[in-house]
């Protein structure tokens, strides 16, 4: 029992931590996803196509960072970081949504600070690339 509680909470925690660092490769994982599914219906065979879609991802997150550092000021990056923080936000809202609803209740508050803290730090981000 004495365990059983801190362990809990680094899990929670470890959780949190993977919700906010990877929503903010939601587009870039949506647009690799549409990608390899668009060459499957093609009728390219199974490894192909997950390697376009795999190709695709690395590139629609290798061109987002280019463009970050390639504007110099960051009011011009804001079509950007729209671009790049609403996928995280939504997907940060549906991750919430899915964590209250196994716990066993339904807040649709959660899920707001959950989109709000995701498409934050997804903005955060890109305006400040390392």
């Amino acid at each position: 029992m004495f365990v059983l509680i801190p362990l809990s909470l680094i899990g929670i925690g470890v959780l949190a931590y993977c919700l906010y660092t990877w929503a903010s490769y939601a587009l870039p994982l949506a647009m690799g996803t549409a990608a390899g599914f668009g060459a499957a219906s093609m009728g390219f065979p199974p490894f192909p196509a997950i390697a376009i879609g795999a190709l695709v991802f690395m590139v629609v997150i290798a061109l987002g960072r280019f463009a970050a550092l390639a504007y110099p000021k960051s009011m011009s990056r804001a079509p950007l970081v729209a671009l790049f923080a609403i996928p995280a936000a939504i997907a940060g809202y549906s991750v919430a949504n899915a964590f209250t609803a196994l716990a066993g209740f339904a807040s649709i508050a959660i899920g707001l600070i959950a989109a709000i803290g995701c498409g934050v730090i997804a903005a955060h981000r890109l305006v400040r690339p390392t």
